[in-house]
């Protein structure tokens, strides 16, 4: 998870939501901090938008990118334990947290944010507050993104039993995210096939199996919306 920053805010840029994707692109939070010796460091990047997009991909928890445009130097850090790299040059950003409540997590070049609701609530309930929030209900689409829902919701379970509603609806047989494509395997679909148990929810203490369910069960639920990685020079 992403640490919580008390450095000096120098400049705060614009936000835009995404509306046709439920992506939010951010510019971050300029800071005077200089990079540290711990520090991945990257040569021959020539700007402050590329340095972001190649720490993206190299790390999953950025808690802090420097740019030096003249050396075109990147430094990407997720540990900023060490010692300052002096210099008059650094432009450093660090990424805008998520809204109240919200955990934040960073995958490849982009920061999800995801909330836990404990309240009950019907599949077409829960989805609708969702999207309400300006996110959707979680969608387990890939390994890492399957890990970070373990991750969050593994401290939530404390050690009980966990059910939360996932986006999944099961149409001619067939299971498939809100909108349409095909849902993958990265967590594991248990059925018992009942005729009205067409929606999807998670259950586990520290790991998690996908079941079905009926659609007008009541669990709890968890939110989330992604933010884009993007910095202007």
């Amino acid at each position: 998870m992403l640490q919580k920053t008390s450095y000096a805010v120098f400049l705060i840029m614009y936000i835009k939501c995404v509306e046709t994707t439920g992506i939010e692109s951010f510019h971050g939070v300029r800071t005077d901090e200089n990079p540290k010796f711990s520090c991945h460091k990257i040569d021959n990047v020539i700007s402050t938008g590329r340095c972001l997009a190649k720490c993206g991909i190299l790390m999953d928890n950025i808690i802090m990118v420097s740019h030096d445009k003249s050396s075109k130097i990147c430094m990407c850090c997720n540990d900023i334990t060490g010692s300052d790299i002096i210099g008059s040059n650094w432009k450093t950003f660090v990424p805008l947290p998520c809204a109240d409540g919200y955990a934040t997590y960073s995958l490849m070049q982009y920061q999800i944010c995801m909330k836990y609701f404990p309240v009950p609530a019907s599949y077409s309930t829960a989805q609708a507050n969702c999207q309400a929030e300006g996110g959707d209900l979680i969608k387990i689409d890939s390994q890492e993104k399957y890990d970070i829902f373990k991750d969050y919701h593994v401290s939530i379970a404390n050690n009980a039993i966990l059910q939360v509603w996932v986006q999944g609806e099961k149409v001619g047989g067939q299971w498939q995210f809100d909108d349409e494509t095909p849902i993958p395997n990265f967590c594991p679909i248990s059925m018992t096939n009942g005729p009205d148990e067409i929606r999807l929810r998670a259950r586990g203490t520290t790991s998690f199996d996908c079941l079905d369910d009926d659609y007008y069960k009541e669990h709890h639920y968890s939110c989330q919306y992604h933010r884009l990685l993007a910095i202007n020079n």
